[in-house]
C-alpha cells in the first residue's frame, strides 16, 4: 500500500509529510517524516512507540483523548492533524533540522510531554 504524502505550509515554506505504521505484537511503531517540498530527500523523521488496539489500532492515528498537562484540558490527537504536523516541523526547526540536514527524534512520546500532553496513557 502506498503511503499518501500531504502538503503543509508553516510561515511561507512547504513542507511535505507521511506517516507510516508498523504492528509487532500489540505495539504501534509510527513514524512521521517531514521535509521541505523541494528537498524530500532531507527528512525530519520522529518515531513514536504506542501501544495498538487490534480494532481500532493506534491511538495516535485514530484520535485519542489526550489531557493537557497545564490546563487539564482533553484535547483528541490525532497525528494526521495539521496543526499538530506544523507543532513537529517547528519542533524540528528549533532543534537542529534547517530543511537542508537530515535528522531523526527516536522518541516522538517524549517531545508530545514537551508540547503539554500527559503521555502515559500512550505508552505500551
Amino acid at each position: 500500500m502506498k503511503k499518501k504524502i500531504r502538503q503543509i505550509i508553516v510561515g511561507e515554506k512547504e513542507y511535505v509529510f507521511v506517516i507510516n505504521n508498523h504492528y509487532n505484537q500489540g505495539v504501534s511503531e509510527v513514524s512521521l517524516s517531514i521535509s521541505l517540498k523541494k528537498l524530500k530527500n532531507m527528512i525530519c523523521l520522529f518515531h513514536f512507540c504506542t501501544w495498538d488496539d487490534p480494532i481500532t489500532g493506534s491511538p495516535l492515528l485514530v484520535g485519542f483523548p489526550l489531557r493537557k498537562i497545564g490546563t487539564g484540558d482533553i484535547e483528541n490527537f490525532n497525528l494526521h492533524y495539521p496543526r499538530i504536523v506544523k507543532h513537529f516541523i517547528q519542533y524540528g526547526l528549533e532543534n537542529g533540522w534547517n530543511g537542508a540536514n537530515r535528522i531523526v527524534f527516536n522518541d516522538g512520546l517524549e517531545i508530545l510531554s514537551k508540547f503539554g500532553y500527559d503521555v502515559i496513557p500512550l505508552k505500551p
